[in-house]
């Protein structure tokens, strides 16, 4: 289910450092002399995958303006990426001193906690992250997940709902709300997700399999068929897609089409197995 906290940070890293680079060609030979030319600088040391250099850029950018928080979140970052968790943490929690409404540094310590399993402190700072930036899906979407791994399932759904309200056009949060009413077994809830996510992400093999799933665990055959042999047009070389598709053929009569597409399963690994064994616990298929 996710959009990462690693790739956010990359993709604002090439950024600044295209920036950079535009200022270099230009003919500036300075060194970084403020604080955001510090933090611009570290940033492009980022995305050239030297994020140990860029953590002493960003802590100088934190010596020289010691309260902007932007600075002591990024520099929260740097240590996340790097491993360093306990940095990580004292960083995020000085931003969050110093602008304790800010939504960002909430969701990075929130991260920090759900890495270290440390979920219900995760969900504290998930839930402070979708206060104070209340219209950021992935946001409400992370919290869903945290809600849903301490047990609140009720509550995750919600969040989920609200993220599909604020993204409508986003397959992915579809997905995911169609997810947790499969699991909770809402099973028309989750197909009328499934069948969005589909319509929103037309070329992802993994949402038609699992909108075929959710078709044949209702006994609606012909539309499981359908669903499948989508998911097997857009990736023909998934032998679990054909695994399923055998046996919803077989279970309408047609064992010609499932012997034509159990050729194709034959040469299941040991994962294709075992993920099989799951995707029909799911659906009982």
């Amino acid at each position: 289910m996710t959009t990462n906290r690693r790739s956010e940070f990359s993709n604002s890293a090439q950024s600044a450092f295209e920036e950079w680079r535009r200022r270099r060609a230009g003919g500036d030979p300075r060194e970084p002399e403020t604080a955001y030319e510090r933090q611009e600088f570290g940033d492009a040391l980022c995305s050239e995958g030297k994020v140990r250099e860029a953590i002493v850029q960003y802590r100088k950018a934190v010596e020289m303006e010691g309260d902007n928080p932007t600075y002591h979140t990024r520099l929260g970052d740097a240590y996340a990426y790097s491993e360093m968790s306990t940095k990580a943490v004292a960083e995020y929690r000085k931003a969050i001193k110093i602008s304790p409404r800010r939504a960002e540094p909430h969701y990075s310590l929130a991260e920090i906690y759900r890495r270290c399993g440390k979920w219900n402190a995760a969900v504290a700072e998930y839930r402070k992250a979708t206060q104070y930036n209340a219209m950021n899906p992935f946001y409400r979407y992370k919290l869903g997940v945290a809600l849903w791994h301490v047990g609140l399932r009720e509550e995750a759904v919600s969040q989920l709902e609200m993220a599909v309200q604020i993204a409508p056009t986003d397959g992915f949060y579809h997905f995911c709300l169609g997810d947790m009413y499969a699991q909770m077994g809402r099973v028309g809830d989750a197909i009328i997700e499934m069948q969005q996510a589909t319509i929103f992400s037309p070329r992802d093999a993994y949402y038609s399999f699992r909108l075929g799933l959710l078709y044949a665990h209702a006994s609606y055959f012909s539309d499981a068929i359908a669903a499948l042999k989508r998911a097997i047009r857009l990736n023909p070389e998934e032998r679990v897609y054909h695994a399923v598709l055998a046996e919803v053929y077989r279970e309408v009569g047609n064992f010609e089409r499932a012997e034509l597409h159990l050729t194709y399963a034959q040469q299941m690994d040991q994962f294709d197995t075992a993920n099989l064994a799951v995707v029909k616990r799911q659906a009982e298929v």
